[in-house]
């Protein structure tokens, strides 16, 4: 597993809008977002700090991707963890070995986006 995660000074809230602003910059997007925090909290009635998991896509790098590899559906879009764990507020990317000579560009991007928050 190849893992990247940074910690940002600043409030989850700031770092999921600036995170957003910097891949439009690079042509990727959020295509699907998963309040995870909300969700355990709605369905389990237990309250977590702020954890998110978005799912990073840039269509035109997908449709490429599928030309190698049409079962890449299953590792893309990226999905992006943005989560607060005692105050403090962290993206990480998780990829499997397997898969990242493939998707090593985006990913690539992807971490550079996650630097610049």
């Amino acid at each position: 597993m190849i893992r990247f995660a940074r910690e940002v000074s600043m409030n989850f809230d700031d770092a999921e809008k600036k995170f957003k602003e910097e891949l439009e910059k690079e042509g990727f997007k959020v295509v699907l977002e998963l309040p995870t925090s909300e969700i355990i909290k709605n369905k389990v009635g237990v309250e977590m700090e702020p954890y998110k998991i978005m799912y990073v896509c840039n269509p035109k790098k997908f449709y490429e991707l599928t030309k190698e590899n049409y079962e890449i559906g299953s590792f893309a879009p990226c999905p992006v963890l943005l989560y607060q764990k005692e105050g403090k507020v962290y993206f990480a990317l998780n990829t499997p070995e397997e898969i990242v000579e493939l998707i090593k560009e985006p990913l690539e991007i992807i971490k550079g986006v996650i630097e610049r928050v």
